[in-house]
């Protein structure tokens, strides 16, 4: 004979169960602490090692001319008409 709690498949069943089959789906449950204990300290090991090897920064060629041509573009509708009036 299967038992009750061996039907229920979905949670919305355990809503509407009676007290006693609802706890022991409860308890059926994964410990699901434990697992967010263990991702979030592989997650903060993982961005410790990306910290430590990640290379400094540094000002590439192509992000030098964008800067310069966004300086260029922004200080231009200003610039230009004071020069041309």
């Amino acid at each position: 004979m299967v038992g009750v709690a061996d039907e229920i498949v979905s949670p919305e069943l355990v809503l509407v169960s009676p007290p006693d089959v609802a706890a022991q789906a409860r308890e059926a449950l994964p410990d699901y602490e434990l697992e967010w204990e263990l991702l979030v300290a592989r997650l903060r090991a993982e961005a410790a090692a990306a910290v430590e090897s990640e290379p400094p920064a540094r000002l590439t060629f192509g992000a030098a001319v964008f800067t310069l041509a966004a300086a260029v573009t922004s200080a231009a509708p200003l610039v230009l008409p004071i020069l041309f009036r």
